[in-house]
């Protein structure tokens, strides 16, 4: 779905001034949460050979979170834009949240996906004539190729075969499905809320107005109907008390 919408977009994406250099920083972004996942997935894995495999996979997304930032300051200096920095990312601990099976299948589906974009923006830039973006996205494509063709492999190993690993996949597409949602629907309370709030206050400023009016406050201080009670019961014992004496 991500490569058919890319592909939809392209004609738009890459021809709004300043739009191409932010979205190659939103990539450069995204690579960089994706190796400080893996560092932290190097780290607590039992396995050696899997732990070799995500240092191999985090120096490659070191390395294309360089690229991508690289590629923006590049096209943002042709505009005279200062450039967007050094991707900082946040770490979601999706490792030690999941459990490695499915840190896997999140993964490997994160590859694919990636892939497949990457391939749609390849084939745009290559059908416009830029043949330096072709190659700059051809060279990646080939790195998202053999992480997913590893964390695939290493899914079927851990699950026992590749129907326990589709099935894993599911359950992973799944999951990012009723994330977006939560995200989604954050997205939308903290965009409505506020102005949902001017409405509401809106209104009902004509009946706070109207009662304001219709009920003036009083003038000095005003004495609860049982506390004026409380006090004109202790005022009577206290004189009865007194004509006792």
């Amino acid at each position: 779905m991500s490569a058919v919408f890319a592909r939809l977009i392209n004609p738009i994406v890459w021809r709004i001034p300043g739009n191409g250099a932010r979205k190659l920083f939103s990539f450069s972004l995204a690579e960089h949460g994706s190796m400080l996942d893996l560092c932290a997935a190097a780290n607590q894995t039992t396995s050696p050979e899997r732990q070799a495999a995500y240092l191999r996979h985090l120096l490659d997304e070191r390395r294309h979170a360089n690229m991508f930032a690289a590629r923006s300051t590049e096209l943002r200096a042709k505009d005279n834009l200062e450039t967007l920095g050094f991707p900082n990312a946040d770490t979601e601990d999706l490792f030690e949240r999941l459990g490695e099976i499915r840190f896997l299948a999140f993964v490997h589906r994160g590859e694919k996906r990636g892939r497949q974009q990457f391939e749609a923006y390849r084939d745009w830039f290559g059908g416009c004539g830029d043949n330096k973006a072709r190659a700059f996205f051809d060279g990646i494509i080939r790195d998202e190729q053999r992480h997913e063709s590893y964390t695939f492999q290493l899914l079927t190993d851990l699950t026992g075969g590749p129907s326990g690993a589709r099935k894993e996949l599911r359950r992973a597409a799944a999951w990012e499905a009723w994330r977006r949602w939560r995200r989604l629907g954050r997205f939308i309370a903290e965009k409505v809320y506020f102005p949902l709030m001017l409405v509401v206050y809106g209104l009902l400023a004509p009946f706070a107005l109207a009662l304001a009016v219709s009920r003036p406050p009083g003038k000095g201080w005003v004495v609860p109907q049982k506390e004026s009670d409380i006090d004109r019961t202790a005022i009577e014992g206290s004189a009865d008390l007194r004509m006792s004496e």
